[in-house]
């Protein structure tokens, strides 16, 4: 009898932690799509989410520019981008044809990918899009998203 009773005791502590761990799940994606709709209801269209260490970062198409929090850069005065992993380019684009400036070296392998888009503005400033270091092709997708938009906005 006392062997049920703790087998059922165990029971109930792994179903109160799987409980406890799908209602956090929950509010996590409720919490999210929350800051996703503010975000989207000043008129801009969310390009990506970018989980960063420090939370979820949005890269906003906003119409005359795109705006991802640490950042803004104005569609008129982009000139061109790259498409980086791990400081490699793997995707480049400008505005007229125009040169872009040399791309950085390419940093030693550490192990994971880190994939980011370098945008040339105009004056010669660079604005940097982390895109993450998440495995499994996400971060990948991110950039590839990110990359895809602002390579739309130049003509």
């Amino acid at each position: 009898m006392l062997v049920r009773g703790l087998a059922v005791l165990l029971l109930l502590l792994v179903l109160w932690t799987l409980f406890r761990y799908a209602m956090g799940m929950r509010a996590a994606k409720v919490t999210r799509e929350a800051a996703r709709r503010a975000r989207e209801g000043g008129g801009g269209t969310v390009v990506a989410e970018i989980p960063l260490p420090d939370g979820l970062l949005f890269f906003v198409d906003e119409g005359p520019a795109f705006d991802w929090g640490r950042g803004r850069a104005a569609k008129a005065d982009l000139r061109g981008g790259r498409l980086l992993l791990n400081g490699g380019v793997m995707g480049a684009f400008s505005r007229d044809g125009r040169p872009l400036p040399e791309p950085p070296p390419p940093e030693d392998f550490e192990g994971r990918e880190r994939w980011d888009v370098i945008l040339y503005l105009a004056g010669g400033e660079e604005a940097v899009v982390p895109c993450g270091t998440l495995r499994e092709g996400v971060s990948r997708e991110i950039a590839a998203r990110v990359f895809a938009a602002v390579k739309g906005a130049c003509p």
